[in-house]
Parts: C-alpha cells; sequence; structure tokens
C-alpha cells in the first residue's frame, strides 16, 4: 500500500489545499488535486477553496456543538432521574409517636449522592435509625448506598440481635461491592416505650447525645469497623435510655467538613454549639438551626461534601 500511494503521489500535477479552521483550533482540511495538468491552481482558487474551508469549519464546528449539547442534556436528564430515584429512597414522613419527636434532612455535594439516612420500622413496635455515608461522592457511591440500604434493610429483619444484623450487612456488602469502597454506618434500634437505645457504631462520626437534665454533651462512640472492608470483623452493641428532654444528633462528616471561600472547616465545636444552642426547641427546629448555621458559615463556597442528619427528640 506505501508503494502504491508514492507511486499516486508522483502522479500528481497540481495540489490546492486550505485547512478548517476555527479560531486557532484546526479540525481539518480540504484537498483538491490534478493528476493530468501541472500549475493550473491560481490564488483566486485558493482564496475560493479558503471561502469554502471557513464556512465548512463553522458548520462542523456549529453540528459538533450541538451534539456536545445534545448528549449533555441526556446525561442531565439521567442524573436528574437518578436523583428522582434516590430521593424516593428515604422515608416519605418521619414517625408520628407519641412523646417523640423526628427530623432529617439530606444535602447532597452533587445531583446524587453517598450519605443517607432511614428510620425502619421494626418488630414489636421499635424503630431503627439509620446514618451511613458512602466513601467519595456522585454516582458511584450513589448506586452503593442505594445497594447498602437494601442489604441493611433485609439484614434487620428478623435478626436476633443489632450486632449479627450489622456482621450480616457486612458480608454481604464485602461479596457484592468490588469497587473498594467503605462505608461508615451507625444503626440504632430504638424502644419508644423504655426509650432504650442499642446501636452498632460502624467506624462513623460518633453521634450526639444530649442530657436535657445535666446538660451533658455525650458521643456515642465507634463499636466496630466500617463496613465493606473485611468480612470476619465483629461488632459490638452499646446501649442507653433517652430521658425526657434528651435529644439525639446523627450526622455525616459533610457537617464537619463543609468549608468557606477561605476553606476554613465547619468543624465539630461549631456543630456543637449549634446543636446545644437554644434548650427545650424542637426536633425541626434543631435541624433547622444547624443547617442555617452550616449555610451561613460556607456563604458562596460549594458544597465540598454531600450531608446528611436525623434528629430524634424524647
Amino acid at each position: 500500500p506505501f508503494v502504491e500511494a508514492l507511486e499516486a503521489f508522483r502522479r500528481l500535477r497540481s495540489i490546492l489545499c486550505a485547512p478548517l479552521k476555527v479560531k486557532d483550533e484546526a479540525l481539518g482540511a480540504i484537498y483538491v488535486d490534478n493528476r493530468l495538468h501541472a500549475g493550473i491552481f491560481s490564488q483566486d482558487h485558493l482564496n475560493l477553496l479558503s471561502a469554502i474551508a471557513s464556512s465548512a469549519a463553522i458548520a462542523i464546528e456549529n453540528a459538533r456543538l450541538y451534539q456536545v449539547a445534545v448528549e449533555k442534556g441526556r446525561m442531565e436528564r439521567e442524573l436528574q432521574m437518578a436523583r428522582r430515584v434516590q430521593a424516593s429512597l428515604f422515608p416519605e414522613e418521619m414517625p408520628q409517636l407519641e412523646g417523640w419527636e423526628f427530623a432529617a434532612r439530606w444535602l447532597p455535594a452533587r445531583v446524587v449522592a453517598g450519605d443517607f439516612y432511614d428510620v425502619i420500622p421494626l418488630e414489636g413496635g421499635q424503630l431503627g435509625l439509620v446514618i451511613a455515608d458512602v466513601t467519595d461522592k456522585g454516582m458511584p457511591s450513589a448506586l452503593l448506598m442505594a445497594l447498602t440500604r437494601s442489604i441493611l434493610r433485609a439484614s434487620l429483619e428478623g435478626a436476633p440481635s443489632l450486632a449479627h444484623a450489622i456482621a450480616k450487612a457486612n458480608r454481604l456488602i464485602c461479596a457484592d461491592s468490588k469497587l473498594g469502597m467503605p462505608v461508615t454506618l451507625f444503626c440504632a434500634r430504638l424502644d419508644p416505650v423504655s426509650a432504650l437505645l442499642t446501636y452498632v457504631n460502624a467506624g462513623h462520626n460518633p453521634p450526639l447525645l444530649w442530657r436535657s437534665a445535666s446538660g451533658e454533651l455525650r458521643e456515642l462512640t465507634r463499636t466496630g469497623m466500617v463496613l465493606g472492608v473485611d468480612e470476619t470483623t465483629p461488632y459490638e452493641e452499646g446501649s442507653t435510655t433517652l430521658e425526657p428532654g434528651d435529644v439525639l444528633l446523627l450526622y455525616t462528616d459533610g457537617v464537619t467538613d463543609a468549608i468557606d471561600l477561605s476553606e476554613q472547616q465547619f468543624g465539630l465545636e461549631r456543630m456543637r454549639a449549634a446543636f446545644t444552642g437554644k434548650p427545650g426547641a424542637s426536633a425541626t427546629a434543631i435541624l433547622s438551626r444547624i443547617t442555617l448555621a452550616i449555610e451561613r458559615f460556607a456563604g458562596a463556597a460549594d458544597p465540598f461534601d454531600d450531608i446528611a442528619l436525623l434528629v430524634a427528640k424524647r
């Protein structure tokens, strides 16, 4: 083929070529040749070909930009649909239990998120309270979030203990997830009658428990490793009782990691101040106070990470 191409090139007598350019970018060229006569192309021919090339280049670039816009629009529609599907996985409304208040909020940094909360009705009138954070952001973490939610709900069904349920969920996540994206999770079982809270903290930010009577702020520390790393890891349970007026705050690290325009972090102390700032407030008011404090701190800065919050008050 090379020899044939070389021979064809030797037979050429006249060549005319003009670039297809948009601004300073070359998209290609228009090429004309003649194998019979030499010197038949003039400056006028080159000017005409250059004019044609200029128009053609603009048309090609417009067509390319149109295809890019169509593709971008399709991807945007798919992302918005993914967001609606993900949002449908969250509880439609908080439980209405006598003597209890619940409030929650989900604030993704992008269209979809890896952070989530859940409120799960369990046997015996008990309630499952969940907050979790899949590593990273965006679509991969959102897909693993949906998987984790389904696995956790299935694992809690009929489990002899909360620790047993989380260990089972961890084994299933390790088996199904090949992406190497760990999941931090806090899962609690609340008995609304006795106010006993049994919990497992799988490598998650310790939730805050504010004691109304003493003003003490307690952390519900970790009782096991993150999910999705080691299928053999054991989990232990912690427990506490919520007294009248006590408030429990579950949150993901998007709260404390929120940044302002100077890239300073919101931090744990600011979150604690917003959480305990007005004793006696309702769960909804406490949640609104925390999110407003984050918004005022961050200002015009883009969201740094996904945020999920869940407040329970007796």
